[in-house]
């Protein structure tokens, strides 16, 4: 180590480290002033100046700490080259070294915060062969383009795709002409703000609010405010419309806000069967994703997008997607499903999909119907024993709920060829996934008591997705099919 040069993380680092501890701390922080304000003082003369200063200090101290620790963690964090390896040591009291070989490095994905991008840096993330953590193998949290470049170009030795001069006094080295990258597709502004208007963020922002509103009880003046409303209605229900609206029309604007921040600039790339998808404007991020990672693909429909002919396509990768909160990676966030199937067909030809389907027979309606009620039978009674008479309006959910399960009834099927199976199954979106045979992890045939009297089963499929996997079901299919399935799934089929 001693004789390679070692490189610190760029200084901003101690910024970066500081806020990510210090976030987890502010809610708590928040709800412990919000509880204490009307008795916090700095009056030396009220009883409560002690009792400030003691949460002053040891908010100080906190925040002391939380900044002691970053530089730390900067300071004893380096990285360099050796042997054909990246090789990071951290720690202090445990010092801790990774060694990781350039020729294990699947993908570099980048991350830009704003503090990245003023200073013109990027976070790295570094993804190896058989990693299936849902983790990166490696983060070097605030370096200069210049040396994520040098960290590729030191990966394409490793892969001999940099070819250096056999004169040993030479350090000329020349580098393999990359091609550039093919253009697959961009997300427009219409198309951002379609997709906001036709999520279920507005739904939760609603919750939000009222969520945190329940949070203030002590600090609202209902009876005042009661005593306005009053008043208010009095000029009739057009004014109580309009507040309504108003609502309506935040909750649109704020989602199609974030829809943007988090879509802008939204593009995929193709190059050397690799897959490089950019977005974000207040953070931007850069992942880079192999195809042959790719063990599932998934065409979403959520109910406005299914009546509109839009889509979500997201696949499902082995080995993570540099995100330890995501399994899947949304490829396609919203387009016209046609559209997403010709996208499909260039990046995946060996893929088909398909739009007929082995369909549930009718002797399976009264399970799809029938099953779930039993699970609300007792919860429904005793809402409405309880709460009664308003407790009676709980028993609307029962035609609800038979009209989803119908629909889910009328959705399902799923089709084969020699080497792809295809899954439609609806919970309220539509989901068509997409498995070659050979991505199939496991296949499992599920048959109850009741089931095996009408002759129909329930086949599982089991994927490689991140860390935890993905399944998908053919439930209650004659057990003629299921078993056809299964007989094609055998490796000698």
């Amino acid at each position: 180590m001693s004789e390679q040069k070692v490189t610190r993380l760029h200084p901003i680092t101690l910024i970066i480290n500081f806020v990510s501890q210090i976030k987890g701390f502010v809610i708590p922080a928040a709800v412990l002033l919000v509880s204490t304000f009307s008795s916090l003082t700095f009056d030396p003369n009220e009883k409560f100046f002690v009792k400030t200063l003691i949460y002053t200090g040891i908010m100080a101290l906190l925040v002391i700490l939380f900044a002691v620790f970053s530089w730390i963690k900067w300071r004893k964090f380096v990285y360099w080259f050796e042997d054909g390896e990246l090789r990071i040591e951290y720690g202090l009291f445990v010092k801790k070294k990774r060694y990781i070989p350039f020729e294990r490095i699947q993908t570099l994905n980048y991350k830009e915060s704003i503090f990245h991008r003023i200073f013109k840096l990027v976070r790295v993330e570094i993804e190896t062969a058989g990693d299936s953590s849902g983790s990166s193998e490696g983060e070097l949290t605030a370096i200069t383009r210049g040396q994520a470049e040098q960290i590729e170009i030191e990966m394409n030795k490793a892969k001999n795709k940099v070819i250096h001069s056999d004169d040993e006094d030479s350090e000329e080295v020349t580098i393999e002409k990359v091609p550039a990258k093919k253009s697959i597709y961009k997300m427009t502004n219409k198309e951002l703000i379609l997709l906001a208007s036709t999520s279920s963020s507005m739904g939760l922002l609603f919750a939000s609010v009222f969520a945190i509103g329940s949070q203030f009880n002590d600090l609202i003046p209902y009876e005042q405010i009661y005593g306005e409303m009053q008043n208010i209605i009095k000029f009739g229900v057009v004014f109580i419309i309009a507040i309504v609206l108003l609502l309506i029309l935040f909750a649109w604007i704020v989602a199609v806000a974030l829809a943007y921040i988090v879509n802008y600039n939204f593009k995929i790339e193709e190059l050397d069967d690799k897959i490089f998808i950019s977005k974000g404007l207040l953070e931007k991020k850069s992942l880079t994703m192999p195809l042959y990672r790719i063990q599932g693909i998934r065409i979403v429909e959520n109910p406005i997008r299914q009546i509109f002919g839009y889509c979500r396509v997201v696949v499902d990768s082995a080995g993570g997607t540099g995100d330890e909160k995501e399994d899947t990676v949304v490829l396609l966030p919203f387009i016209k499903k046609k559209e997403a199937v010709k996208i499909l067909q260039t990046l995946f030809p060996q893929y088909i999909v398909e739009d007929k389907f082995v369909k549930v027979p009718r002797k399976s309606l009264f399970r799809y119907l029938m099953l779930p009620i039993y699970f609300l039978v007792i919860p429904i009674a005793a809402v409405s024993y309880f709460f009664y008479p308003y407790g009676l309006f709980s028993l609307i959910i029962v035609p609800i709920w038979m009209i989803m399960k119908f629909w889910q009834y009328k959705t399902a099927g799923f089709a084969m060829t020699d080497l792809q199976l295809t899954i439609v199954y609806r919970f309220i979106s539509k989901s068509t996934v997409i498995i070659s045979k050979n991505r199939i992890q496991a296949m499992t045939m599920k048959q109850s008591f009741f089931a095996e009297r009408k002759d129909i089963a329930t086949n599982k499929v089991n994927i490689m997705s991140g860390m935890t996997g993905f399944t998908a079901k053919t439930k209650h299919f004659a057990k003629e099919e299921q078993e056809k399935m299964l007989e094609w799934y055998k490796p000698n089929a």
